[in-house]
């Protein structure tokens, strides 16, 4: 994870299922009273949930782009199946360790013989999550399960989880807190994820519109579904006109962006051209080749740097809805000043995949990946209908749905706080631009960084044995060696 790219790619050995061990489908129990599965919160950058296996708990990455899950440590009791996994970085070492099965407790469930990749403590202490992932997408995609024959007894812990608890409703929900020690907002409840019920107080996703996840993709199934046509608000009040870049899309128009929502990934990534219209029409930003010639620390390269003090107002509009994003999310304060000793601020909303033969091959058919700077907005909710393994049709599609929690009048409170000592001069702010501005190249701002995002997300073909998959963008290593986070230390 750093402002480059970073891409997790797994190397699956083959493997005969029916001579390796044989995997238990024990039922999954739930307790009798369930703790709320707290989600930990790193400076806006990564949010971490709690997992037991073999009875040692594991601090992992909240991953919606993904589907295994892989811890390092100790697990008491876990079975050696003698399958190798390799999980590679872009940049860093890869890592590599072998398919496990232990009894996983998580959120109030437990689940004998749950299949995970074990890797050592000194791999995983190179990476940006150093006791591990959890993988929340769709079981298609999981690696593990391919390398293992696609056998049910070898899905990811959701899964598992829905097929032996057949009155638990299948979904999962995630509400993403905001740290107030990033910046100076008012408090809110702390992140939680929840299966089969939701947040109290929160019920009102259950109404919200139900929006299809698209499978025209089914190799690389991720929690993605279409932006209305033209669906995106911009700092005018305008709407901004939108093309998907997908050849001969299966669903949805041509104005309609296919969308994922990725809890693994820091910065959203959108289209260039978006991007510009977005902060290129900002008066005083400035196109940013090599972040480094701003401060040292600052490896990041193209990009927008924004006054901090102004205010950014984006919404994006799925069925008809529309979902204010946070202004301190699309403007963020890097904690870092330039050699004239003034504060470094930027663009969180940065350019990223664009559909070609080789991102379609590797990612998927996606224009925007919709991470942790959106998913803050709302109160999400992942319908895994007959995406759980060994079910029927009849089950139903998957869906998502979205509940809005970005109230426009307190998000521009927070701002005001935030960036402007509590004194609202927004009003008197200058005006934007009436078109965006050139960049050194005369080229629209592509957007582009040279590290690795927050995020585990997995590309590349799951039945292919042998897959691998070129860069994903991604950006958390960076932001490490910018902010100095340290994440939870190995058990």
């Amino acid at each position: 994870m750093v402002p480059a790219v970073r891409l997790l790619y797994l190397s699956g050995f083959l493997f005969s299922f029916a001579t390796a061990v044989q995997l238990h489908l024990t039922a999954a129990t739930r307790k009798s009273h369930s703790p709320e599965a707290i989600l930990d919160n790193v400076d806006d950058l990564l949010y971490f949930v709690d997992v037991s296996l073999g009875g040692n708990n594991f601090s992992v990455l909240v991953d919606t782009g993904s589907s295994d899950l892989w811890v390092a440590g100790n697990v008491p009791g876990t079975k050696n199946l003698s399958v190798l996994e390799s999980l590679g970085y872009a940049i860093g070492n890869p890592i590599t360790g072998y398919i496990n099965t232990a009894r996983l407790d998580f959120d109030g469930f437990s689940v004998e013989d749950q299949v995970y990749l074990l890797v050592s403590v000194e791999d995983a202490q190179k990476t940006s999550f150093p006791q591990g992932v959890i993988g929340l997408g769709p079981s298609a995609s999981s690696f593990i399960r391919g390398s293992l024959g696609n056998s049910n007894s070898a899905d990811p812990p959701l899964d598992r989880i829905f097929q032996q608890n057949t009155t638990t409703p299948s979904y999962m929900t995630l509400l993403l807190s905001r740290n107030p020690s990033t910046e100076a907002i008012s408090y809110q409840s702390s992140g939680q994820l929840t299966i089969g019920e939701t947040i109290p107080k929160l019920e009102a996703v259950l109404d919200a519109p139900k929006l299809p996840v698209l499978v025209d993709q089914p190799i690389h199934q991720h929690w993605a579904t279409l932006l209305d046509s033209n669906g995106i608000i911009g700092p005018d009040g305008q709407i901004i006109s939108t093309t998907t870049t997908i050849p001969n899309p299966s669903e949805g128009s041509s104005e309609q962006l296919h969308v994922m929502f990725d809890s693994g990934f820091t910065v959203p990534q959108v289209p260039g051209y978006i991007i510009d219209a977005i902060y290129g029409r900002i008066p005083g930003a400035s196109f940013i080749e090599d972040g480094t010639k701003l401060n040292t620390s600052l490896s990041y390269s193209n990009f927008w740097r924004l006054p901090c003090d102004y205010e950014v107002n984006v919404s994006f509009i799925f069925s008809g809805q529309e979902y204010p994003v946070a202004p301190l999310d699309l403007n963020r304060d890097m904690n870092l000043q330039d050699g004239d000793g003034e504060n470094i601020c930027m663009a969180f909303y940065q350019t990223g995949i664009a559909s070609s033969a080789s991102t379609l091959s590797s990612v998927g058919a996606l224009d925007m990946i919709l991470g942790m700077a959106f998913l803050r907005n709302t109160y999400a909710l992942f319908n895994f209908g007959d995406f759980v393994d060994g079910t029927t049709s009849s089950v139903g599609n998957p869906y998502i749905q979205l509940l809005s929690l970005s109230n426009k009048h307190q998000i521009h409170l927070d701002f005001v706080n935030a960036r402007l000592g509590g004194k609202d001069s927004t009003g008197t702010q200058a005006p934007l631009l009436p078109s965006p501005q050139s960049h050194p190249d005369g080229e629209p701002a592509s957007g582009s960084n040279d590290g690795t995002s927050g995020g585990g997300s997995v590309t590349g073909d799951p039945s292919n044995d042998n897959s691998s998959s070129p860069s994903r963008p991604s950006v958390f290593a960076a932001w490490m060696s910018i902010l100095g986070v340290l994440i939870f230390g190995v058990c």
